[in-house]
Formats: structure tokens, sequence, C-alpha cells
């Protein structure tokens, strides 16, 4: 199963496009996997720890023990996680207004889960269900969605997008994964402001650069 990511380069990036199915990390046995963090200040810390050791900064895309603790510290700080081999259930923890989240994966795990879907198509068959539209699979920072009415909010993991929408990467580096009705799957760095139509037909995103 193959995915295509765009990587960031000095003064720009480059986006690539790929047919491949939903393919997410893998967490351990009973642990969480993260699939979208947003840190909103410098201060904002979303971490875990095992025991009484050293609290470990997550990044997107990494394993979660069983026997962890998760810790979000700053207000409007929230991390999302799926359980190994669950793609279709989302735990979100939201940092308090003051003080400290913490809370065991185990107790995350028996919280109520958000239902999201995915295309289950392939290049020969597009899902129909999803024609003209795209899916999020992951994310990094704070990233908005507007609609064709103009109604914006921000980016979650399992969001779905139609082909007159708009999104906007905030940050330098932070980056978003979509998912198109073939499952084909596309990781765009921002800054940048796009159309999803440009990602449904593979137009190039990067005006600065001479990139297929």
């Amino acid at each position: 199963m193959k995915k295509f990511i765009a990587k960031a380069l000095p003064l720009a990036a480059i986006c690539l496009f790929a047919a491949s199915g939903l393919c997410f990390g893998q967490s351990k046995a009973g642990g969480l996997t993260c699939v979208g963090l947003y840190s909103e200040t410098s201060d904002g810390q979303v971490s875990y720890r095992s025991g009484a050791g050293a609290w470990i900064v997550i990044k997107v895309g990494d394993s979660v023990p069983a026997t962890a603790q998760v810790k979000v510290n700053v207000d409007r700080d929230w991390v999302e996680f799926i359980a190994a081999g669950k793609p279709n259930a989302v735990y979100e923890i939201t940092g308090p207004a003051s003080g400290e989240t913490v809370m065991k994966v185990a107790d995350i795990l028996k919280s109520k889960a958000r239902a999201v879907a995915f295309p289950k198509g392939s290049t020969s068959s597009p899902d129909p269900k999803y024609k003209d539209k795209l899916v999020v699979t992951q994310y990094l920072g704070r990233q908005i969605y507007k609609n064709a009415n103009g109604d914006s909010k921000d980016i979650k993991y399992g969001d779905v997008f139609d082909n007159k929408g708009k999104v906007r990467i905030i940050a330098t580096n932070n980056t978003i994964s979509l998912m198109n009705a073939s499952g084909g799957v596309t990781t765009v760095v921002g800054p940048l402001n796009f159309t999803v139509e440009q990602v449904l037909t593979n137009k190039s995103l990067y005006k600065y650069l001479n990139v297929q």
C-alpha cells in the first residue's frame, strides 16, 4: 500500500497524489494513535507518560501505550486519537479553562467516541458516496474549512469536504491529509489557502514551484 506525502522545502513545498487505501499508524495493543493535534501557544503541550516517567510530547502519528496517561495543559489545545485498527471511532481531549486535563488511556477508551467514515473505493471503482468529496485522515495544527455557504469551522479528523469548499492551513509546516473517493491520500503542507476542487483535480497548489 503506497502513500505519497507532500514535504516541506526551505521556501515552499510540493504536493503529490497517490491512489492508496486507508492507512493509519497502528498503536500497540490497547493503546492509541494520534491522528490530529493542535497547540495554540508555545506554552501549550499535549503529552503522555507511562507510570512515573517523564512526560513525552505527542506528535501526529505517535502511538501512546495502553498504560499511559495523556495531558493537555492549555485551553483551546486539543488532541484526537483512534484505537489500533479502529479508524472509524475518534476520541478527542481538549484543554481546560484552567489547570490541566489528565486522563488514563484506559479511561479515554471507555469514553464516548465520535463516529466517522471513510471512502471504501479504489482507483477502478470509486466510492459513489464520496464523489467530489475529500475526507480528513490526519492533521497537524489549527486549520479552517469554509463551505460554499461561507460557514467556517476548525478542521477535525473525519471531516468531509465538498468540492466547493476552501481550506486554510494557518502555520508553517502544518499539514493535512485528505482521502478521495478512490482511496487516494494527499498530504498538503502549509501555510496555504486552497480549494477542495484543486486537490480533486490534481492541480498544483504551490505557485512558485514547477512541480506536477
